[in-house]
């Protein structure tokens, strides 16, 4: 499956619900606007039966917060079903982590991305609270584990080496994100550009790893990955392989535009989705 920039599609984001537990002001709510909904585990199936055999190999389940879905195990296991993808993964802030570990690896899940921006408590997704889920996520067997550290300016840019060095110890990818504008106030106040600080990760890797998806480089510093991840790039574009699905059932092809949207319908739906997937960055 291509879009007509000859782009691959093999990775779906599907946010199960628009609810969260959590009001951190640099949510980007995975590109929504307005109220959300909540998707069924037969709408899930649905959605699957007509994308996997266009070459979506890759799920990742998403919010809001997934994990307040009342069925979010039923859910993972619907999308195991399907023997043809080879990665089921999920984005969570942590919180409610601690009890469902086991039951989602048991469903399908292999991994976990668990966001965690602050070394403090400066930050509602800090070290102190997720914790424990993190615990709970090795011990059920997710892997790798992969901490989502959004860099803020005059918050929490002091505390990116502290994150380094914990990633270090408890063996998990440290993920570090750049603010996206979605509150053009906030952007303006804390976006932190991580440039100067790729830069300095490049001369202290002893080894780095460009990944296909989106240009993203992992360094590898002392035995630790460190993931950067800025959206603001050309090549967040150049190589995207991403579809989403809304909490409202909709097909997004676009985490930055709300104008081409497509209500999943079957199909006919997803290939007009296709046609109207298109770089928000250009690039050469």
């Amino acid at each position: 499956m291509e879009d007509r920039y000859g782009r691959r599609v093999d990775y779906l984001r599907i946010a199960v619900t628009s609810r969260c537990n959590l009001s951190c002001p640099y949510c980007h709510h995975e590109g929504e606007e307005g109220d959300g909904g909540e998707l069924s585990p037969d709408f899930v199936s649905r959605v699957l039966d007509d994308l996997v055999p266009l070459g979506v190999r890759k799920v990742k389940i998403t919010g809001g917060e997934p994990l307040l879905h009342p069925e979010i195990v039923e859910i993972v296991r619907r999308v195991a079903d399907f023997p043809e993808i080879v990665d089921i993964s999920m984005t969570t802030n942590g919180t409610l982590l601690q009890k469902l570990a086991y039951p989602l690896k048991e469903a399908g899940l292999n991994r976990v991305n668990i966001g965690c921006d602050s070394f403090t408590s400066v930050l509602p997704k800090n070290l102190r609270e997720i914790s424990p889920s993190l615990r709970a996520a090795r011990e059920a067997g997710l892997s790798p584990i992969k901490l989502n550290m959004v860099v803020l300016k005059g918050i929490n840019e002091n505390e990116v080496e502290p994150m380094i060095e914990y990633a270090r110890k408890e063996g998990v990818i440290l993920q570090l994100i750049e603010l996206i504008d979605i509150d053009h106030s906030f952007f303006k106040a804390h976006y932190y550009n991580l440039s100067r600080l790729e830069e300095e990760l490049a001369r202290r890797a002893r080894r780095v790893v460009v990944r296909r998806m989106q240009g993203r480089r992992q360094y590898d510093i002392e035995g630790v990955l460190v993931e950067v991840v800025r959206p603001h790039q050309p090549e967040f574009c150049r190589n995207c392989t991403k579809l989403r699905i809304t909490s409202k059932g909709m097909i997004k092809p676009c985490l930055m535009r709300n104008d081409n949207l497509v209500p999943y319908t079957g199909i006919s739906s997803v290939y007009e989705a296709l046609s109207r997937r298109e770089p928000y960055y250009a690039y050469g």
